[in-house]
């Protein structure tokens, strides 16, 4: 018997029919696809219907087939509320004036595949009631895969992957348009006829084609429309986030809300992000307290032919500059000491197979203002390297940490930092190593003697808090008190002080506190300052301490450098290998016109004293490089074989205070011909010392200008680039050269 309640395919066809006259613009084509696989052939057979006739189809209607009529009504509903919601938010642009133009491709592209998942979003401007109308956004999310496909993809039943062209005013700006496969496989920019029974549109079809070539020029769009005046009234303010999310499309970010958007979601991402206000320059630390030594001038060896000075192995003001510049800021002048640039570098000169040094003497033109002088000018450097010391073989220490606990080491977590720094060099430290700690606020207090307890020492390290006023002078007293007591012959006693230097409690001037240090130097309890902090810091205090502590001074700025202090450079901290080690260089005057020492401005040593063992000079840590650059104008006549200038070191041994002298001569001929042929280190020195001296302004480097100092910094990059020295070095020589207004210059990159 046959089934007349069922629909028959001439009832299927007559929805259809119905569907595609209602005012409104006709279903997706893949949803009346499913309609036709909802309603099967065999369901709805025509002898079925033509057996039972027009009564047996009435009574259908109203028995069993009634379902399936439901079904298919609500099918036909939700095609149509989709078809409402999406026509709606196409067609909202269309009010805002008369005139409509088609946005088309402006260079066709290669499709890549896409997914059946992904979707296009476009918003478009509506305008308001009173007539202003606001800017448009285009709106992109898309999964693109990384295979190319050739020009078309099917979908559905035959339809084909198509852009959609959205009619925009002539009075708002037009977004971009994405060309669809066919499109860009010939080239015309012309859409072909949307397959027969697919609509004027095909809302699942348009949706998937994103061409990830295009997404550059939807960044320059955007760009462009955010440097446009706005045009938004008062009460056209974005909602939290509305800009946020036009990003978020355009650069794929996968985005929670629906393809469909509610009518506020849609308001919000086409109102155009509000444009950022300009951020102003980085204010400068305040109450920085640096002292400026001065700089060398040109000597004429006729009436001065000796240079005398005390070692230095400081690097404080390299690693001070540093956060300077890495904060976006220019340092101070007085801030900069050329040779604590110049031993910050890591340099290659071998360590001595016997004795306590290596002198290294070498040479060449300099790049910097050569023609100034007739291509005379030339760079010398000369190197002191001590021996080195194996980790298991350093001795046993004493250490007396003295950390400032006041309540400007609070600010920028100073104190933390201190806390994490002398937990790494905790672990470094040997079971017959003792370590005490002293802290100071407004008091000095003892937190704890020494001992070799680990666990105690962590334990008071982690129980550091900042309290009140800055009482350094009672904090020394304190820690030198406690170093005595505890003092070891044989043994490494030294005192380590981590402070921002700042004093505003008890005798807040160096003379009372650099008087006790001086005295117990001479004993053999040595200070090294570890600096923090930047804002209320005094560089001068910490560099002083240092000087007169017989120890040296570092600035730790982050944890990587506190590494380099307390883990990778430790023995060098901690055992001095030679005190007092001074340095003299005599200039031969029938071979040079005029010398002039970079740096060492404050380590002067009087010549007539370089030779007398109760002047106080500089220390040497084990495996440490002392390094000095002398800029030397030859003479025209000067001979090959002529001496051009001695190298003499004085030192006196930690190992029964013997007093040793060594030496080290250079020749004209010693001297290269050609700076970009000359030694790794001497290139790395001679820049970081003109680097200095360009930060800090002098006459003598007026000359050279930051496009040339950056283009020897690249140059030296190109040729060590996986060297970490140079390549911070000449990083940073980029930062200051942008930050003081130098532009690189084409050709001096190129020479």
């Amino acid at each position: 018997m046959s089934t007349p309640n069922r629909p028959t395919r001439e009832s299927r066809r007559q929805l259809e029919r119905e569907l595609r006259e209602l005012p409104t613009a006709p279903p997706p084509a893949d949803l009346l696809d499913r309609i036709r696989r909802d309603i099967p052939d065999t369901l709805g057979a025509a002898s079925g219907a033509d057996a039972d006739g027009p009564q047996g189809a009435a009574s259908g209607a109203r028995g069993r087939g009634t379902p399936w009529l439901r079904l298919a009504a609500m099918l036909a509903v939700g095609a149509l509320g989709v078809t409402l919601a999406y026509r709606v938010s196409r067609d909202a642009g269309d009010t805002a004036g008369p005139a409509a133009r088609p946005v088309t491709a402006q260079e066709p592209q290669t499709a890549p595949t896409v997914r059946s998942s992904e979707a296009l979003v476009v918003g478009e401007s509506r305008a308001n009631e009173v007539g202003e109308s606001r800017d448009q956004d285009v709106l992109l999310k898309a999964e693109v895969d990384d295979r190319a496909v050739a020009g078309r993809r099917s979908v559905g039943e035959g339809g084909e992957v198509r852009a959609k062209t959205v009619p925009l005013p002539d009075s708002t700006p037009q977004p971009l348009a994405i060309p669809s496969p066919a499109e860009a496989a010939d080239g015309s920019g012309e859409r072909p006829a949307s397959p027969a029974g697919a609509g004027s549109y095909n809302l699942q079809a348009d949706s998937v084609h994103v061409l990830e070539a295009q997404r550059q020029r939807v960044r320059e769009e955007l760009s462009r429309r955010q440097a446009a005046p706005a045009a938004s009234s008062p009460s056209s303010e974005a909602p939290a986030g509305a800009g946020r999310r036009v990003e978020d499309a355009v650069f794929g970010i996968p985005d929670a809300a629906p393809s469909v958007v509610s009518e506020s979601e849609a308001v919000a991402r086409r109102v155009r992000r509000p444009e950022p206000e300009p951020v102003p320059p980085p204010a400068p630390p305040a109450d920085m307290y640096f002292r400026d030594a001065g700089t060398h001038p040109f000597v004429d060896p006729r009436q001065d032919r000796l240079s005398t000075f005390g070692l230095d192995v400081d690097t404080g003001a390299w690693t001070l500059v540093r956060s300077y510049l890495e904060r976006g800021m220019l340092p101070p002048a007085a801030a900069i000491r050329v040779e604590e640039f110049v031993n910050a570098q890591q340099y290659e000169d071998p360590a001595p197979r016997r004795g306590e040094f290596t002198l290294t003497a070498e040479g060449a033109p300099s790049p910097f203002e050569s023609g100034r002088y007739d291509d005379r000018l030339h760079l010398l450097r000369f190197a002191v390297k001590a021996r080195e010391v194996d980790a298991a073989a350093r001795k046993s220490a004493v250490l007396t940490f003295v950390v400032d606990v006041s309540g400007s080491m609070d600010r920028e977590n100073r104190l933390g930092l201190v806390q994490r720094a002398l937990g790494l060099l905790l672990d470094e430290l040997d079971r017959d190593d003792r370590v005490a700690l002293v802290v100071y606020g407004s008091r000095g207090r003892v937190l704890l003697p020494h001992t070799r307890d680990h666990e105690a020492i962590r334990d008071a390290i982690a129980r550091l808090r900042p309290e009140g006023s800055t009482n350094a002078e009672e904090g020394l007293r304190l820690g030198y008190d406690l170093a005595a007591e505890a003092w070891r012959d044989g043994a490494i006693n030294r005192v380590i002080l981590c402070s921002d230097g700042v004093a505003n409690v008890g005798a807040t001037g160096p003379e009372s506190i650099l008087a006790r240090i001086g005295k117990e130097a001479r004993r053999g309890i040595a200070l090294t300052t570890v600096g923090f902090g930047m804002g209320n810091y005094n560089d001068a205090l910490m560099e002083q301490l240092a000087d007169q502590g017989d120890g040296s001074y570092h600035y730790v700025d982050q944890l990587d450098e506190a590494r380099k202090v307390f883990v990778e450079n430790l023995t060098g901290t901690l055992q001095t290998v030679a005190r007092d080690a001074k340095v003299q260089v005599e200039f031969d005057p029938r071979s040079v016109e005029g010398w002039r020492l970079l740096g060492y401005e404050n380590r002067d040593v009087a010549d007539r004293d370089f030779r007398n063992d109760r002047i106080d000079a500089g220390e040497v840590g084990a495996g440490q490089t002392a390094t000095a650059v002398y800029e030397v104008l030859l003479a025209d006549d000067a001979r090959a074989s002529a001496p051009l200038a001695t190298l003499r070191l004085r030192w006196k041994s930690v190992d029964g205070g013997r007093v040793a002298e060594a030496a080290q001569e250079l020749v004209v001929g010693d001297v290269g011909r050609s700076f970009d042929r000359a030694s790794r280190d001497l290139r790395l020195a001679a820049l970081a010392a003109r680097f200095a001296e360009r930060l800090k302004g002098t006459r003598e480097s007026r000359g050279t200008s930051w496009d040339d100092l950056r283009a020897e910094a690249h140059r030296l990059r190109r040729d060590l680039p996986r060297d970490a020295s140079v390549v911070e070095l000449a990083g940073l020589v980029d930062r200051a050269a942008g930050l003081a207004g130098g532009e690189p210059d084409p050709d001096a990159m190129r020479r």
